[in-house]
């Protein structure tokens, strides 16, 4: 039989799901491995990995300079908004003409308008 090491706290940052944070140290899902039963491929394994963030901030510093010229902030938000349900998007506007005041919120991006919210990024 193995040794099995007691985990003492398993955590998910809901701000960012894709981590997993085990005793405090983060991991990222690395690959998932796949295994055939009766000729059908099914998922055998997820293989996690310790999480690098200053990899993770530098590879993210790249992407957005490469892309950044690429994309308009009109455009970007256009698609974004295009989640938003019509009658959220209505209630935003009649906050909007009403001159409410409009305030970032950051972790779950998105933004207040009055007593209206609108995430755009979950």
């Amino acid at each position: 039989m193995k040794n099995k090491s007691k985990i003492s706290k398993v955590e998910t940052d809901m701000s960012n799901q894709n981590i997993m944070i085990i005793d405090g140290e983060k991991y990222i899902l690395d690959r998932v491995t796949k295994k055939k039963i009766s000729g059908v491929e099914h998922g055998d394994k997820m293989i996690w990995k310790r999480f690098n963030e200053k990899e993770y901030i530098d590879d993210l510093e790249i992407v957005v300079n490469a892309i950044k010229n690429k994309v308009s902030k009109e455009h970007l938000l256009k698609e974004l908004l295009k989640e938003v349900d019509a009658k959220s998007l209505r209630r935003l506007v009649k906050r909007i003409k009403s001159h409410k005041p409009v305030q970032r919120q950051d972790g779950c991006l998105g933004f207040k308008i009055g007593d209206a919210y609108v995430q755009l990024v979950e």
